[in-house]
């Protein structure tokens, strides 16, 4: 290879580095998302949770995730709120 070719494999694998490296040295700052309550409701009738969402709902909650559980062979669901 003539002096050329390695100038620019060098400048490239420099300047490769320096944007892998950067965020090593100059770590930007995370803001995460703040102020937020979290209540989890296990409804008294799983199947038709409705009661407690439109009371919740009525309280200026929102549905933040829903899931169901089965534990020592008793289904039910979770519903969790945020204010």
């Amino acid at each position: 290879m003539d002096w050329f070719t390695k100038t620019c494999l060098v400048m490239i694998v420099l300047l490769l580095a320096v944007i892998a490296f950067r965020p090593m040295v100059l770590p930007q700052s995370a803001a995460a998302q703040q102020g937020y309550k979290y209540v989890a409701v296990v409804p008294l009738n799983p199947t038709q949770p409705q009661r407690e969402l439109d009371k919740y709902a009525a309280d200026g909650w929102e549905l933040a995730g829903a899931y169901m559980t089965n534990f020592n062979n008793i289904s039910g669901a979770v519903l969790i709120f945020r204010k």
